[in-house]
C-alpha cells in the first residue's frame, strides 16, 4: 500500500506539474478526445445498461458543464514565435489551477456518484480511482472505465472546448483543417 501511495504522488506531482506548463494547441485534445469521450460514453451506457439512471445522467451533465466552464477561468494562450508547415503562428496554453480545481472537482464527484449508486468506496479503492483519473487524464484514451466518468469527461471536455474555440480566435484558427500547400 505504500508503495501505491508513493506512485500515486509520484504521478500526482507529475500531473500538477504539467497543469502549468504550456502545451501546443492541437486537435487531439481539442476536437478528437471530446468525440471519443462522447463515443464511449454512448457505449459504456448501453453495456452497462443495469447502472444507468436517466436522473443521475442529467445531473451529471449539468455538473459537467459548470465544472468545464469552471476550468476555462484560468487558461492562458500564447502565440509563438514558431509557424507550421501551412505558415500560421503555433498556439500553446497553460490550463491553470482552475483546471486543476475542476480536475479534482470530477474527481469528487465521481466518487460521491459511485457511493451514491451502491458501489463500494474504500479508501484503498478512492486511491485506486485517483490513480486511474490521474492516467486517464493523462492517456485519454484508456477504454476500462465505467459511463459515469466516460459522460463526465465526455461533458467537461466538449464545454472546455467550444468556450475556448468561442473566447480565443486563435485557438479556432489553430484547430481549423487547412490544404497543405508545397511551396
Amino acid at each position: 500500500m505504500t508503495l501505491l501511495l508513493i506512485f500515486c504522488l509520484l504521478i500526482m506531482f507529475n500531473f500538477v506539474k504539467g497543469t502549468f506548463q504550456l502545451e501546443p494547441v492541437t486537435k487531439t485534445s481539442f476536437i478528437i478526445i471530446p468525440i471519443y469521450a462522447v463515443i464511449m460514453t454512448i457505449i459504456s451506457m448501453f453495456t452497462e445498461s443495469n447502472e444507468w439512471h436517466l436522473s443521475v445522467t442529467i445531473v451529471l451533465i449539468l455538473i459537467g458543464i459548470m465544472l468545464g466552464w469552471f476550468q476555462t477561468f484560468s487558461v492562458r494562450v500564447v502565440k509563438t514565435a514558431k509557424k507550421d508547415k501551412y505558415g500560421n503562428h503555433i498556439f500553446k496554453y497553460c490550463r491553470g489551477w482552475a483546471y486543476l480545481y475542476g480536475f479534482a472537482l470530477v474527481f469528487m464527484v465521481e466518487i460521491a456518484t459511485n457511493y451514491m449508486l451502491g458501489l463500494k468506496v474504500t479508501f484503498k479503492s478512492i486511491i485506486f480511482e485517483l490513480l486511474n483519473e490521474i492516467l486517464r487524464e493523462r492517456f485519454k484514451f484508456l477504454p476500462d472505465n465505467g459511463w459515469v466518468i466516460w459522460l463526465l469527461l465526455a461533458v467537461t471536455t466538449s464545454v472546455y472546448t467550444m468556450i475556448l474555440v468561442h473566447h480565443y480566435p486563435c485557438i479556432k484558427e489553430a484547430l481549423s483543417w487547412r490544404e497543405y500547400k508545397k511551396e
